[in-house]
């Protein structure tokens, strides 16, 4: 069954939530790179993982935006100082944000980024671009190129459906060890560290359990206190990883997509940046969460191209029961649907979100003043809903708000060689771009 209306999605993900689950097949393409986790478990295991996760994700820690200075710096060296006729080279912005994504989602999960834009510059002069062993040597040397490999054969195994294990290789399995050997180094760490912590609490020279600010190790320094078996605390940690990561990157790629062929949106929401927080030479407030939050054109922007272009395009549950739908069935589509146990259920977010009876004859245009006022319920879903609602969801839209204001702040347009191709969708594990996306 597929389904792009508001009540059929309501009723899948809220309403009689109980009745579906995720499908197996996913858990199977994705169990190399993660184990069964919080993104990948049903039932009670599902919510044991988020009940233990969900607390991480509090807004103390949303708040926290100073923490992505230093990343946005990188990204900024990474683009590199502009030229003689005043432009940046033009580079693949996907790259960009996905170093910048994974920086910042490394140091939230283990206290230590990654420094991914760093090590490529570093590994650019020091390992062989070209030769048959090199794409190896570079997974080998380098996280970010490791996590991408591993990532690239996931979504191919997911895109196989059943046949998930044909998707396999030298490649992949090195991707695997590397970025799991990576993620085991800082867990090993976080549990010597929380050990000694808490023999000095039990000899009684430490006063108290440290606090948030004192946490060497990130989110695991926590989460080592909840899962004494480390397999398991990898799996959750890895699967929190890929979604810190992609989803972020992927959106803000996305909007600049948008903003270089809607120069008119791009030029309202830099002037209203600019009378907000000033330029990056010329500052006004400091761009903190509060300040972010009540730039309202920037919030507009952001809740539009998530609209247009939701990380999860294509999602689906299968009935563990005989149930019902609300709407699909009779003549017209308008009565109750009957559902089989066994049955998927796949609705199209992308599409929903699309809908022009909904959302407007001009459904399919990026236009953030329809945000002026508007309340939405089910019709809008970038982040899924009901009990399965992402956890993240208020760290990633921080971050978003933090990197699009430091870009803008600095930069008075952007031109891309490749706008004719940036439109174009692909599916890695969430919607991208389907080509390079070279922009200045």
């Amino acid at each position: 069954i597929y389904t792009i209306d508001p009540a059929n999605v309501k009723t899948v993900l809220s309403t009689n939530f109980s009745d579906y689950h995720r499908p197996q097949t996913m858990p199977n393409a994705l169990n190399p790179v993660m184990g069964p986790g919080v993104f990948t478990s049903n039932g009670s295991s599902w919510a044991h993982s988020r009940g233990l996760v969900k607390s991480q994700f509090s807004l103390k820690r949303v708040r926290k935006v100073s923490k992505l200075e230093p990343h946005v710096r990188n990204a900024f060296d990474a683009l590199g100082p502009p030229q003689e006729n005043g432009w940046t080279k033009e580079q693949d912005i996907l790259v960009i944000f996905n170093r910048f994504t994974l920086d910042a989602a490394t140091e939230f999960m283990f206290g230590t980024s990654a420094g991914s834009h760093e090590e490529a510059m570093r590994i650019r002069g020091n390992v062989h671009s070209r030769g048959f062993w090199s794409r190896y040597r570079l997974i080998i040397h380098d996280f970010a190129t490791a996590f991408d490999a591993a990532l690239d054969y996931v979504a191919l195994r997911l895109k196989l459906g059943r046949l998930w294990f044909l998707a396999d290789g030298i490649a992949f399995r090195l991707a695997c060890y590397k970025i799991k050997s990576y993620v085991d180094l800082y867990i090993r760490q976080a549990a010597a560290h929380a050990e000694a912590a808490a023999t000095k609490m039990a000899n009684g020279t430490a006063a108290e359990r440290p606090n948030d600010d004192e946490r060497k190790y990130g989110l695991i320094s926590d989460l080592v206190h909840d899962y004494p078996d480390k397999i398991a605390l990898r799996n959750q940690v890895m699967q929190l990883l890929v979604a810190g990561r992609d989803t972020t990157a992927a959106t803000l790629t996305w909007a600049m997509i948008l903003l270089e062929a809607h120069p008119e949106c791009f030029n309202r929401l830099r002037g209203a940046i600019i009378d907000t927080f000033g330029t990056e030479f010329d500052p006004k407030k400091p761009v903190t969460f509060d300040n972010t939050r009540s730039c309202t054109y920037l919030q507009w922007v952001i809740f539009e191209v998530v609209r247009l272009y939701p990380t999860g395009p294509l999602n689906a549950r299968q009935a563990t029961c005989d149930t019902v739908l609300p709407l699909g069935g009779g003549p017209e589509g308008k009565d109750p649907v009957a559902v089989q146990a066994g049955t998927t259920v796949a609705f199209n977010t992308y599409l929903m979100h699309r809908r022009t009876d909904i959302w407007g004859p001009e459904a399919w245009a990026f236009l953030p003043e329809r945000w002026a006022d508007r309340k939405v319920g089910w019709e809008y879903i970038p982040f899924h809903g009901g009990p399965q609602t992402c956890l993240g969801q208020q760290h990633a839209l921080t971050e978003m708000g933090y990197a699009i204001v430091c870009l803008l702040r600095r930069f008075q347009s952007l031109e891309s060689s490749t706008r004719a191709t940036n439109f174009e969708n692909g599916i890695r594990t969430i919607l991208v771009p389907k080509h390079r996306v070279m922009m200045r």
